[in-house]
C-alpha cells in the first residue's frame, strides 16, 4: 500500500480516532501509509508497511471504528482481504470509553502478534474489539460477517416470504443442500423441503458445481448458521428470464 505518511488531519468536523493509533505506531518506529482512495474505497485507515528491526516485508492494512458490528464497515474490509489489496488487515472495534483506558498500546501489541504470530500465518484478516477495561480478543471477520448478514436478512424476510436463487450444492448421501439468493445469501434445504417432484428427481444426479434456478420460501433461521429454504421448486426457463428481466 503507497501514500504519504499520515498528518493526523480530521475529515470535516469528524475527529479522526485514528490519530492517536498512528501516532503510537511511529513512535515505537513503524511506517506509517495513508491513502485517501484505500480508505475511501476499501475502509483502510491507515497501512503498516515496515516495524522497526524486522526486514521482512510488511503490508498491513488497519480500520478503527467505535461503531459495534458495522456490517458494512466489516463487509468492505473483507472484500478488501479477498482482493488482496494487503496482505493482512485488522478491524479494530473500539468501545465508547476505550481511547481513555489506553487502548491504543494494546491495539498496537495485538497487531503485531496478529502479523508474526504463528498462529495467525494462514489468517488474511481478523476482528480485534477492546472494551472499557482494556481487555480484548480477537473475532472470526467473515463469520461475522456472515451472521451480521443473516441478522438483517432475518429483520426484512417475513416467514414464507417468497425468494429466488441458485443451488449451488447438494450432498444427495445426505439428503441436504443450500440455496444461494440473489444478494449472496446463503439458505440450508433439505430434501424434505423440494415440493417439485421433477427437482425431486433430478437432485440425487446432481453434479457439484451445477447451478439450478429455484423459487422458494423463506423458512426461518432458528438460530442456525444459515437460514432455511422451504417449498423449493425449479425455476423454468420462461421464469429465469421474468426474474432477469
Amino acid at each position: 500500500m503507497n501514500g504519504a505518511p499520515s498528518d493526523g488531519s480530521c475529515a470535516g468536523d469528524r475527529v479522526d480516532i485514528t490519530k492517536p493509533f498512528k501516532d503510537f505506531f511511529e513512535k515505537r518506529g513503524c511506517r506509517i501509509d495513508v491513502d485517501e482512495t484505500y480508505r475511501d474505497r476499501y475502509n483502510i485507515d491507515f497501512g503498516v508497511s515496515r516495524v522497526e528491526g524486522v526486514h521482512a516485508a510488511i503490508n498491513l492494512g488497519i480500520h478503527v471504528t467505535l461503531e459495534s458490528d458495522n456490517y458494512g464497515q466489516q463487509e468492505v474490509l473483507l472484500e478488501a482481504a479477498r482482493k488482496g489489496v494487503v496482505s493482512k488487515s485488522v478491524y479494530v472495534e473500539l468501545c465508547a470509553n476505550s481511547l481513555d483506558a489506553g487502548c491504543v498500546p494494546i491495539a498496537y501489541a495485538a497487531c503485531l502478534s496478529f502479523i508474526f504470530d504463528r498462529r495467525y500465518q494462514h489468517a488474511k484478516t481478523v476482528g480485534l474489539r477492546i472494551f472499557e477495561d482494556s481487555s480484548f480478543h480477537f473475532f472470526d471477520l467473515e463469520e461475522n460477517v456472515r451472521r451480521l448478514r443473516k441478522d438483517l436478512h432475518d429483520a426484512a424476510h417475513d416467514i414464507t416470504t417468497k425468494l429466488h436463487g441458485n443451488i449451488i450444492a447438494y450432498f444427495a448421501d445426505k439428503g441436504f443442500g443450500f440455496i444461494e439468493e440473489a444478494e449472496a445469501q446463503k439458505f440450508f434445504f433439505h430434501i424434505a423441503n423440494v415440493v417439485d417432484e421433477k427437482l425431486r428427481l433430478r437432485l440425487p444426479a446432481y453434479v457439484q458445481g451445477e447451478s439450478i434456478p429455484v423459487y422458494f420460501a423463506y423458512g426461518g433461521s432458528e438460530g442456525k448458521k444459515y437460514p432455511k429454504a422451504v417449498d423449493v421448486v425449479v425455476l423454468e426457463d420462461e421464469d429465469v428470464e421474468a426474474v432477469e428481466d
